[in-house]
């Protein structure tokens, strides 16, 4: 009996705590050092490097043949990401793009900003953003390089994600019938 209901409140809790995820990454050049801890209110414990370069060869073994492919693939995180993520904690990205041309660096600047713009906009209009995000993006005019800083902390509720899962599966039947 006892056991019963402890697992009844840790399974209720576990629905409705705030899981953090701490998300940094460090791109300089051809040097990718990506960093993620997982949290549960003050507490966060780091993913081991292991699995990170695990996961990384399972990312770099996929065959994006086509933009199309591309595009796919970007659409499906992004709206995996709109449905995970609850609120935006923390948001600092510097970006230094270069071609080698000055014409190609400042189009590709552009281009970066035209995808940031409307992802900002969606995430301060569902009110998810709770700080002013901190956006820097520098074209490289001399030499080509890329090189990328993204840290960000959001969290979320496994008790909403079901949710929201939950009411799409009916929302899609309903349409269906």
């Amino acid at each position: 009996m006892l056991l019963s209901l402890f697992l009844l409140v840790f399974f209720f809790l576990l629905l409705t705590a705030a899981f953090r995820v701490e998300l940094e990454i460090t791109l300089d050049r051809n040097h990718l050092q990506p960093r993620i801890r997982v949290g549960l209110g003050p507490f966060f414990v780091a993913v081991p490097r292991r699995l990170l370069s695990k996961a990384s060869a399972m990312i770099r073994r996929r065959n994006l043949k086509s933009p199309e492919e591309l595009l796919r693939s970007l659409q499906l995180g992004l709206r995996l990401a709109d449905s995970f993520v609850q609120s935006v904690e923390l948001f600092h990205l510097q970006a230094v793009i270069g071609t080698g041309d000055p014409f190609w660096s400042a189009l590709s600047c552009g281009g970066l900003w035209s995808v940031l713009g409307p992802f900002f906009s969606g995430l301060s209009a569902s009110q998810r953003l709770k700080t002013a995000p901190q956006v820097t993006v520098q074209p490289e005019f001399e030499q080509v390089r890329l090189g990328l800083y993204l840290h960000c902390i959001f969290s979320f509720r496994l008790g909403q994600i079901i949710i929201s899962q939950l009411k799409r599966a009916a929302f899609a039947g309903q349409a269906r019938t």
